[in-house]
C-alpha cells in the first residue's frame, strides 16, 4: 500500500484559551496543500519503520510509530514494514507529521479491512495530535476546540500559487505553545476567511503564533510581500510562512532556509 501525505496551511490561527487538561481551545481554518510525504507499508515478521529524505523524529518517537502502537493494542494486526520519505519539513507548522499519521492510519485499517466509525477515528486521532483529526477529512475546515470539531468549508484557493519559506530553525510546538499568552478572538476568523478579500486578510487575518516567533525571522514576511504576495501569514507555531499569489511566483535565495512554490 502506497499513499501521499499532504501538507496544510493555517488561514488564521487564534489561541483563544488554556483549557483545564493543559491544551488550548485554538480557532483556526485548515487548508490542505499539494506539497507530500510518500509512505508505503506491507506485511512483515515484526513491525519495522525506515525513513528518507528531510530530518525526522527517531524511530521509536515518530509519529508513524505510536500509530502503530495505537491501533496494534486495539485490533489484531499482522506486523508490517513501513518506509517514509519526508519532504514536508519537520517543525514547519505544515503538519507533515500529523499527515503521515492519518494517512497511514486510515490505510493500514483499509488494508486490514476494519471499520471504525467517525467518532472513535477522531477520538484516536487526539491522542496523536491536535492537527490529526483534520487530515481524516483532508479538506478546508473550520477547526475549533482541541482540533476535535472539524467543520467543512467552502473556500477554494484554485489557480493561486503557495510561495514557502522555510528557515533552518524548525519550531518546538511545545515551545511556541509555553511561550504564548492565550487572548480573546478580536474577529470572527471564519467569517473573514469565507470572505476571501486578500485585503482584509492582510489588514485583519492574524496566526496568534507570530507574537512569539524569533523576531529575526519577521522579515520574511516582508521579503514575502515585496515578492509580490496578496496575503503572508506565519503556518501552525511555525517556522515556515507563505505567501499567496495570483501568479506563479519567481523563486528569491534565502540563505538561511529553503523556498518552494506550489500550485493550489
Amino acid at each position: 500500500m502506497i499513499c501521499f501525505p499532504n501538507a496544510k496551511i493555517n488561514l488564521g490561527l487564534q489561541v483563544a484559551r488554556r483549557r483545564g487538561d493543559g491544551f488550548h481551545n485554538l480557532r483556526s481554518v485548515f487548508y490542505p496543500v499539494p506539497l507530500y510525504d510518500v509512505l508505503e507499508f506491507k506485511k512483515a515478521d515484526k513491525f519495522s519503520l525506515r525513513v528518507w529524505g528531510l530530518p525526522s523524529s527517531a524511530i521509536e518517537h515518530n509519529i508513524v510509530t505510536k500509530v502503530w502502537e495505537v491501533l496494534s493494542a486495539r485490533f489484531d494486526l499482522s506486523p508490517v514494514e513501513v518506509y517514509l520519505l519526508k519532504n514536508i519539513p519537520m517543525g514547519s507548522g505544515l503538519g507533515g507529521g500529523s499527515a503521515d499519521a492519518m494517512f497511514f492510519m486510515r490505510e493500514v485499517l483499509s488494508f486490514f479491512q476494519i471499520e471504525v466509525n467517525e467518532k472513535a477515528l477522531i477520538k484516536m486521532a487526539l491522542e496523536l495530535g491536535s492537527d490529526c483529526p483534520f487530515f481524516l477529512f483532508n479538506k478546508p475546515s473550520y477547526v475549533i476546540g482541541r482540533g476535535n470539531v472539524v467543520e467543512p468549508l467552502e473556500i477554494n484557493l484554485s489557480g493561486y500559487y503557495l510561495l514557502l519559506v522555510f528557515p533552518d530553525e524548525p519550531v518546538s510546538t511545545a515551545d511556541a505553545f509555553g511561550r504564548i499568552v492565550p487572548k480573546p478572538p478580536e474577529y470572527n476568523l471564519k467569517k473573514l476567511v469565507l470572505k476571501k478579500d486578500f485585503n482584509a486578510w492582510r489588514k485583519q487575518l492574524v496566526n496568534d503564533f507570530e507574537s512569539v516567533l524569533p523576531p529575526h525571522l519577521l522579515h520574511i514576511k516582508a521579503d514575502l510581500y515585496e515578492a509580490g504576495a496578496l496575503y503572508v501569514s506565519l503556518t501552525g507555531s511555525g517556522s515556515a510562512f507563505y505567501g499567496i499569489f495570483n501568479r506563479k511566483p519567481e523563486l528569491f535565495a534565502y540563505k538561511n532556509g529553503k523556498v518552494a512554490m506550489v500550485a493550489l
